[in-house]
């Protein structure tokens, strides 16, 4: 917890202050921009423990809070306050008038330096604020407002020749200024027949020096060579609204082809004598299928899986863990599973808005909490334990009754990237 100037207010002495505050120094944003507003808390005594939020859920918004709290103090009268700031940041994809509703908060004090805690519970003002939407604005599609998105991408190994079957990785880096690593955009992997792609859960970082605020992605994605030939994949286009000149601007990464030669296919042995007799025709068999075993173990066990997967989807599996993590509030197993999911519906598929509130809840438990102080292991592991997956678990059970097996896909299909001309 950082430590600030003792900040003196004029306040009557007979006119207590308001335990807690929500502040928004500029009530106006851009679709997909940074809001900042701070919500403060004051005590006639110091603090114990963490101050604790039941961030609301808004329709096609999230509420991410950022860095750790400032203390400072009034001085009301003869009485000196003890005040906690929180920031917090709103990224809305809703444009318009938006309501930030009145939220709890609860937090404890001793009286004075000593004595026992007290624990409170208070509510904050509900807040309106104006969205801004820019010109051509698709609302299907989740808009990046930055003024510059950095985007670098590298290749293990590079473009050039490979083999059937060969694996390849590629690491996409995006940082941004004012945008939090969580709401940029992940790489798209609609692939060229031939080639198969996995995902990995992105590393995401936010961090605050001096009063700047910028975010980290880092995606990496593995294709594999299922084909063989010239195979391309094809070019990223990442696209933003630039708020201060008021125009897209956007960086595409080029197209990567690759030379796969093919796998070479095993030779079985043909039958030149007709005339063997019962037992060499016997050994000749059993022999063959042995060589088949031994060549074709790889084909055989594909072809185990394909059953195993026909009679067990890849998507339900995926469910079935996301909600077993959801009821033990495992939030780690929960967003590897949702993860998995996801890789296997449709590039259209509709996601409702609690569903995605309550996925972007869960990120930001797992990876909104970074600061210019990184947290302590226990202070982390806190905020994971705490999750409570009840809510995702609702929301998830409830999409998938509505569009039942209609999003079901191969597993290379996901959303797709902000696709703004």
């Amino acid at each position: 917890m950082t430590l600030a100037p003792a900040a003196c207010h004029a306040v009557a002495a007979d006119d207590p202050p308001e335990p807690v505050t929500l502040e928004v120094p500029n009530p106006k944003a851009w679709v997909g921009q940074r809001l900042p507003f701070f919500v403060k808390v004051r005590a006639p005594g110091s603090f114990v423990g963490a101050t604790s939020f039941s961030l609301p859920q808004i329709s096609r918004a999230v509420i991410l809070q950022v860095g750790t709290p400032v203390v400072s103090s009034e001085e009301v009268g003869d009485d000196s306050w003890f005040v906690q700031t929180h920031e917090f940041a709103l990224y809305s994809q809703a444009f318009g008038t938006v309501e930030i509703p009145a939220f709890e908060v609860r937090y404890a004090n001793r009286d004075g330096f000593t004595g026992p805690a007290t624990d409170h519970k208070q509510q904050t003002s509900d807040v309106s604020v104006e969205i801004q939407q820019p010109p051509d604005y698709d609302p299907n599609v989740f808009l990046v407002t930055a003024d510059e998105i950095d985007v670098q991408e590298t290749w293990d190994p590079p473009p050039g020749e490979a083999k059937q079957g060969d694996v390849i990785h590629r690491t996409i880096t995006q940082k941004a200024n004012q945008v939090s690593g969580m709401v940029l955009a992940p790489p798209p992997t609609k692939v060229p027949d031939g080639i198969q792609a996995y995902v990995k859960s992105p590393q995401v970082t936010d961090n605050t020096e001096r009063g700047e605020f910028s975010g980290e992605r880092r995606d990496t994605v593995t294709y594999q060579f299922k084909g063989s030939g010239t195979l391309t994949l094809p070019a990223i286009r990442y696209v933003w609204w630039n708020p201060d000149d008021e125009s897209y601007g956007s960086k595409t990464l080029p197209e990567a082809t690759y030379q796969v030669a093919a796998a070479p296919q095993p030779q079985l042995a043909t039958v030149q004598d007709p005339s063997w007799p019962p037992v060499a025709w016997a050994a000749f068999i059993i022999g063959a299928v042995a060589i088949l075993i031994a060549t074709q173990s790889h084909r055989i066990a594909v072809g185990f899986r394909t059953i195993k997967h026909r009679l067990n989807p890849p998507d339900r599996v995926a469910a079935r863990k996301l909600i077993q993590a959801c009821r033990t509030n495992d939030a780690r197993v929960a967003e590897t599973a949702w993860n998995r999911w996801l890789n296997t519906q449709r590039e259209t598929v509709e996601l409702s808005n609690e569903l995605r509130a309550s996925v972007l809840d869960l990120h930001r438990r797992l990876y909104g909490q970074t600061s210019r102080t990184e947290p302590t292991s226990g202070t982390k592991a806190q905020t994971v334990s705490n999750w409570n997956g009840e809510t995702l678990r609702r929301a998830f059970e409830q999409s998938l009754q509505q569009h039942g097996r209609r999003n079901h896909a191969p597993e290379n299909c996901l959303p797709p990237l902000n696709p703004i001309a």
